[in-house]
């Protein structure tokens, strides 16, 4: 419960059980709960003559509050009780429910109640409870009453009298009648205009601006009153640091009538496009929804790495205990931001822990939405170029969702320690239902040292099998050894001795640098060897690849040994299956090349 203190008590008594006389004291010098504290609680019980009488004194949020009360000990148990407090600040008393922070919310709350009658009759309990002074401030933010609010019970009836709540383009009228017995109507009134900025009060880091306006009234039987009414949105913005979009002018007009909420006309901007709502949300007995929602051309940001631009149709229909969400997810284009960092997004999608389905309403949410590319999609970054289609379904729940279908690559390349893989075939399916379980079947190509090397892989990512081929033919640990360290076994095995230690302490260093730069200046890869310029010097020779567009890939390499060594290509794929390269050599000659591939 997060609450610590010390209590001390005393207790005294003597008399009859018909007549006890009794006296107690209960001291807690200090209460802490949560981030707040109340200081000096004492209660002091007396007991006389058939009458009770309690006083109880404390400090609450370095303010003073006071409670007094009797009750007589005979039938009826006629009871007199008030509670006064002077202002106290609005930071203390928040500080029970979150941490205390010094550019919060301030102000001041001012409390009285009051109560007299018999505790076994509530038909003659009379009580009340006033507010004299609410004000708050935060960020240039005011709210506060302008009126005492004052909220009264007699013969059954709870009774708010009319009050108002004004603030930074905010006025709020509400008054209510509820009868807690007998035939007589349920009255309720709320009328004014409320800037969303004050959502800053409820959740600091949002985003927020527009206008809400209400005008709701209710009137009927206690159990089952009939609300009518409008809810008007005026161009409202609302952003959380943690959503992946925000909404943007977002303008709408939302009906109240008896059970239901009929959602007319909902407009406005999400990620740079339109978004749209319209339906029912019925809220008695029980939670209804059937509700329509398009987006079109919104863009949405996938852990700052990832853009897509799609289109949406979606419908929301079901109960808050049984709801399916259904409907069309259209992939326009995908693009990869600067941020974009191919090690880390696999390590996420392959060593990343599975959380617990949450429960609630997302539990008891289905899922059934197809997700398509809307035509062969293009991706380029510094590290990947991609071309592909996709055909997913997203299934389960809204707590645990899986996703199923194909995603098929038809082209592009990978650069992975520095070395080039083009795509022959990128195949990678999600067939259980049960679980997001991507299985892959790719075949990656690459040259190292002139010899044309083959990698595929087969399987889930926990039960990956995974197969090498090289021309000219090579074992299978001559292959890993040109991935890992750019040497078969037998020219590592030849290498001087006397580089051994020095080579790797410098090709370390020469790694750590070159992934430094290589991320700072947007390069696809940069490579620094010290150990093969022609004369085995440290820091002998540079080669580095910018990937311009999707389609060109421009490539240079030096060897800083000597002035003469420099290599220049550019290479442009035109098609899927057509590519052509232009090379200028240290001598400075030109080479041409055009390249065909043919799958069979």
């Amino acid at each position: 419960l997060g609450v610590a203190g010390v209590l001390s008590a005393t207790a005294s008594g003597r008399g009859t059980l018909d007549n006890p006389q009794l006296t107690a004291t209960v001291q807690i010098p200090l209460l802490q709960m949560r981030q707040a504290s109340v200081s000096g609680i004492k209660a002091n019980l007396n007991v006389a003559n058939h009458r009770a009488q309690l006083d109880l004194d404390s400090e609450v949020a370095q303010t003073f509050v006071q409670a007094r009360g009797t009750m007589d000990l005979t039938d009826g148990y006629y009871t007199r009780a008030t509670l006064d407090t002077k202002g106290m600040p609005i930071e203390g008393l928040l500080a029970l429910y979150a941490p205390a922070k010094s550019n919060g919310p301030h102000g001041i709350l001012e409390v009285h109640a009051s109560a007299e009658g018999p505790l076994n009759d509530k038909t003659r309990m009379q009580a009340q409870v006033v507010i004299p002074t609410f004000k708050a401030d935060y960020q240039g933010l005011q709210i506060g009453n302008t009126r005492p609010i004052r909220v009264r019970y007699a013969n059954s009836i709870i009774t708010l009298d009319p009050a108002e709540i004004a603030g930074t383009d905010t006025t709020l009228r509400f008054e209510g009648q509820l009868p807690l017995e007998g035939r007589a109507p349920v009255t309720l009134s709320a009328v004014g205009a409320i800037d969303m900025q004050l959502l800053r009060f409820l959740q600091p880091d949002i985003q927020s601006s527009g206008k809400l306006l209400l005008d709701v009234h209710g009137t009927g039987a206690t159990a089952h009153p009939e609300l009518k009414g409008q809810l008007r949105l005026q161009s409202v913005s609302l952003m959380t640091p943690d959503a992946p979009l925000g909404l943007q002018n977002l303008n709408g007009v939302l009906d109240i009538s008896n059970d239901k909420i009929d959602v007319t006309q909902l407009i406005g901007d999400a990620g740079g496009g339109q978004i749209s709502a319209r339906g029912v949300i019925g809220y008695r007995p029980q939670l209804q929804m059937n509700l329509a929602l398009r987006a079109k051309n919104v863009r949405v940001r996938y852990q700052d790495a990832i853009r897509t631009l799609l289109d949406s149709e979606l419908n929301l229909v079901g109960t808050s205990e049984a709801a399916n969400l259904t409907g069309r997810v259209l992939v326009n284009s995908l693009s990869f931001t600067q941020n974009f960092d191919l090690a880390s997004l696999a390590g996420q999608v392959q060593s990343g822990p599975e959380s617990a389905p949450s429960e609630g309403m997302a539990q008891n949410l289905k899922l059934n939405i197809t997700v398509q590319t809307a035509r062969d999609l293009n991706l380029a970054s510094s590290e990947v170029s991609l071309q592909g289609q996709a055909n997913l379904r997203v299934i389960g729940t809204a707590a645990d969702p899986v996703i199923v279908g194909r995603t098929e690559f038809t082209g592009g390349d990978i650069f992975l320690m520095n070395k080039r893989y083009q795509i022959e075939r990128g195949i990678v399916a999600f067939s259980n239902p049960n679980r997001t379980e991507p299985v892959l079947n790719v075949r990656l190509t690459t040259t190292i040292n002139q010899y044309n090397l083959s990698l595929t892989f087969l399987g889930p990512l926990d039960k990956m099998q995974t197969s090498y081929v090289s021309d000219p033919q090579l074992p299978t640990a001559d292959i890993i050894n040109l991935i890992a360290r750019g040497k078969t076994t037998q020219q590592a095995a030849a290498s001087p001795s006397n580089l051994g230690a020095s080579s790797l302490l410098a090709q370390g260093a020469a790694s750590q640098v070159s992934s430094g730069v290589q991320k700072l200046a947007g390069l696809s890869s940069l490579s620094i060897d010290p150990t093969l310029g022609g004369n085995a010097n440290p820091g002998a020779r540079v080669a580095m690849q910018k990937r311009i567009t999707s389609s060109f890939l421009f490539t240079f390499a030096t060897d800083v040994t000597s002035t003469q060594r420099e290599i220049i290509q550019g290479e442009y794929q035109f098609t899927k299956r057509w590519s052509s390269s232009v090379t200028r050599d240290e001598n400075g000659g030109f080479a041409v090349d055009g390249k065909y591939h043919k799958r069979y």
